[in-house]
């Protein structure tokens, strides 16, 4: 019972963070475009950085993390570190973010 509990909070945890990391994505976001507007300058960093996070924390709010997704399925995760935890979902995730960030790039850039 008192891993359920843990869970649960575990989760909620990390659709918090989501929600911030999210929301700051998107708000950094918008001042990056309120600058390339306002004096046509802009940071390359900041235009692929900050849609790429706001992708990635949406996808926090929304599904599990990659090790509880792994869990689940009963995968024993011994021995299995960093970039090999991801699942496949979590690698269309990061997918998808890096795309949204080149995209808001070449948008900037135009």
């Amino acid at each position: 019972m008192a891993d359920g509990y843990r869970e649960a909070d575990g989760r909620r945890r990390q659709q918090v963070g989501g929600l911030l990391i999210g929301l700051t994505g998107l708000v950094f976001t918008v001042l990056t475009w309120r600058d390339a507007l306002t004096t046509g300058a802009f940071s390359v960093r900041s235009a692929i950085a900050f849609p790429a996070f706001a992708v990635v924390g949406i996808a926090l709010l929304f599904m599990p993390g990659y090790k509880e997704e792994r869990r689940a399925r009963g995968e024993d995760l011994t021995g299995k570190r960093g970039w090999r935890l991801l699942t496949l979902r979590w690698w269309l995730v990061l997918a998808l973010a890096l795309a949204a960030g080149f995209l808001n790039l070449f948008v900037l850039g135009a």
